[in-house]
């Protein structure tokens, strides 16, 4: 690692709001050339298999105010959540992780997972990763 910075997000919510933010400063973070880990848990880690990224989200969650913040987002940053988040991974820097129990808890497919993420670990693991972190976030 050397003198890299390192980030870990660990993502819990599900709500549109909160995966927005979720995604926005781990491709922020690894865009700075930060070490960057995104841990998901339980309706993060459901969004994240199903690529359930749609802003439109936000005015099924937050009805008419979340109808608002739904456009204002699309008129300030029209490129989808998903293809940022797919052209910062590709850049090596960002690793994405399914909590096992996780994808068990919320009756996942295994094979699935493995195609959204780097890999599917154990708690140790990705507290073992999270070690040392300048920055560490749950949301």
């Amino acid at each position: 690692m050397g003198n890299t910075k390192k980030c870990v997000i660990f993502a819990h919510s599900g709500t549109y709001d909160k995966l927005y933010q979720m995604i926005t400063l781990a491709i922020t973070a690894a865009s700075m050339g930060r070490e960057t880990y995104l841990f998901l848990f339980f309706w993060a880690l459901k969004r994240f298999v199903h690529e359930d990224f749609d802003v439109a989200k936000l005015a099924a969650e937050f009805g008419a105010e979340g109808e608002r913040l739904a456009n204002r987002i699309q008129e300030l940053n029209p490129i989808p959540l998903k293809e940022i988040l797919n052209d910062v991974r590709a850049m090596g820097n960002l690793k994405i992780y399914a909590c096992s129990a996780a994808v068990k808890l919320m009756e996942l497919d295994d094979f699935l997972v493995r195609t959204k993420v780097d890999d599917i670990v154990g708690l140790t693991t990705l507290l073992e990763i999270a070690e040392g972190a300048e920055t560490q976030l749950f949301i």
